[in-house]
């Protein structure tokens, strides 16, 4: 058995060559369901040949390991090397033993793991040290096109019953979205400010509490400013994606608001930092652990801000009932020369 290949730190960035550049942006478009449009008006003009098509697709992906095999080959080649994976912790994470892990921000479908998962494929424990990482995310996306073949049976939903049930039941780590659909919507809402909508979400500290496990803390740089996004009443829209469940961001690139799936930048940093110790706490301690990981949040995200190229911004908590302070700007992708 071959070798899996080495987490993206030991790749250096590189824009890609000419000849793969239809490959990036197909792989770009179908990542952040460019299809959409044509499926719908197939759906509309030619709804038999459209339905049959579409489950002869998800037969085929069900039934067959080489097809699976070949689109992960696929999506590994078209995803971009720029991407790298900082690993900020002051020692190895813990081969063996179970964490929760969290992702922040959300961003435009969680770009910065995506590319991770694409080029390290079963390699993915090897970024967290032997963890082995579930990601739990809407229902829908294992139904994605690239995302089913991409992730298999390392995706799954995230509800509570299931991450308990992982935490319980097996000897995989949980990761998934603290901010969900809800941070989706300020994906890029500030120059100079990033925002964390978990000012009032504890339910994935109170998981890690009742199950005695900490939390890998992670933090994407750069991924809020991969797109553009829809500026219209952003907090009633994050407020209405956590009632109903539905990711109420409109997002597009620089080739407009049509085409537009390939982004403006990847050049994107995941980082990986210490974990954070909810282990330690009771539930009667929540309130307290929540302000406790709000804070190592900012500090993890400060740490590293200026070598990533983000000197310029910072952290804000939001939530349903704590709307952002009166600072903000209009969207537009700034990097810091630094």
């Amino acid at each position: 058995m071959s070798a899996p290949p080495p987490p993206p730190e030991a790749l250096p960035p590189h824009r890609p060559p000419p000849h793969l550049l239809p490959l990036y942006a197909l792989v770009h478009s179908a990542r952040v369901l460019g299809y959409a449009p044509l499926a719908a008006y197939s759906l509309l003009r030619w709804p038999r040949k459209a339905i049959s098509a579409a489950a002869a697709y998800y037969a085929l992906r069900f039934a067959s390991p080489r097809w699976r095999a070949a689109v992960r080959r696929t999506i590994a080649r078209g995803s971009s090397q720029r991407p790298r994976l900082l690993r900020a912790q002051s020692r190895p994470y813990e081969r063996g033993r179970q964490y929760l892990i969290a992702s922040h921000p959300h961003g435009i479908l969680n770009y910065g793991w995506w590319n991770v998962f694409a080029r390290c494929g079963e390699g993915l424990s090897s970024c967290f040290d032997g963890v082995e990482p579930v990601m739990c995310m809407a229902p829908a996306v294992r139904w994605y096109p690239l995302y089913g073949e991409l992730l298999e049976d390392r995706g799954t939903d995230p509800s509570a019953s299931t991450i308990r049930r992982i935490l319980r039941d097996t000897t995989f780590s949980p990761a998934l979205i603290p901010g969900g659909f809800s941070e989706a919507c300020y994906t890029n809402a500030s120059p100079v400010v990033e925002y964390a909508y978990i000012a009032d979400r504890t339910g994935f500290l109170r998981l890690a509490i009742e199950a005695g496990v900490d939390i890998i803390v992670t933090y994407t740089y750069g991924l809020n400013d991969m797109y553009r996004t829809l500026e219209w009443r952003r907090h009633w829209r994050a407020v209405k994606a956590q009632e109903w469940g539905l990711p109420l961001v409109y997002w597009w690139g620089p080739l407009g608001k049509i085409c537009g799936n390939v982004p403006y930048t990847e050049d994107v940093t995941v980082a990986t930092f210490d974990p954070f110790p909810a282990s330690k706490y009771t539930l009667d301690q929540l309130p307290q652990a929540h302000a406790d990981y709000m804070r190592y949040l900012k500090q993890c995200f400060d740490s590293r801000k200026g070598e990533c190229g983000y000197l310029h911004k910072r952290l804000e908590f939001i939530g349903k009932t704590k709307p952002p302070e009166r600072t903000q700007v209009s969207s537009m992708p700034v990097r810091s020369k630094l």
